[in-house]
């Protein structure tokens, strides 16, 4: 998780990440990545949104997400609707 920051996931915007799941792999795209509100001085914190194929929903839980602009990070991964994901992040500095 050290190597899921703000950076190395910004960096990676535009690209597709591999999400381990139960039933099989599959592939979301890094649609976007902000800073939140609570990013600061004592946190710092953001949200990355991914798209997926209406083919392939995901429920909501945690996942492992695979890219090398991060390696490996188990996450959790909320819907918004059949095709776009969200994850917040929120590391104390």
């Amino acid at each position: 998780m050290e190597k899921f920051t703000f950076e190395n996931v910004e960096s990676a915007q535009g690209a597709t990440v591999k999400v381990v799941g139960q039933n099989g792999d599959v592939e979301l795209e890094i649609s976007s990545v902000e800073r939140t509100k609570l990013n600061g001085d004592e946190w710092n914190a953001f949200c990355v949104r991914l798209k997926g194929k209406a083919d392939e929903p995901l429920s909501q839980g945690t996942y492992k997400l695979e890219h090398e602009a991060f390696g490996e990070a188990e996450l959790f991964l909320s819907p918004n609707s059949e095709t776009e994901y969200e994850i917040h992040i929120a590391q104390q500095r």
